[in-house]
């Protein structure tokens, strides 16, 4: 029988319980890693050098992975094969043709 969606395998729970152990029993590694994120954030708001902004972009990247939806690329496709195009140029002069 399948584990219910979300659980945790034993891998997983092993090593978390192995954090909360050494850490903590409210350990959790995501909150963490957003603290982690924040304090990068911090530093590259004081030394904005190159390195720190890219740092502190990648670290919430990785946060963001956690609570926003992942888009997904799809390929969107007509059907149409082939699109044929026709103009038709109507010369407009302007002028009135009254013949009176």
């Amino acid at each position: 029988m399948a584990r219910p969606k979300g659980a945790l395998g034993k891998n997983k729970a092993f090593l978390l319980n192995r954090l909360k152990d050494m850490y903590g029993k409210d350990f959790d590694p995501i909150m963490k890693a957003a603290e982690q994120a924040h304090t990068l954030d911090q530093l590259a708001q004081e030394d904005p050098t190159v390195a720190n902004q890219r740092d502190s972009i990648a670290s919430w990247l990785k946060i963001a992975e956690y609570v926003a939806p992942k888009l997904k690329a799809i390929e969107h496709s007509t059907g149409v094969t082939g699109l044929t195009v026709s103009i038709q140029r109507k010369k407009y002069d302007g002028g009135a043709n009254d013949k009176d």
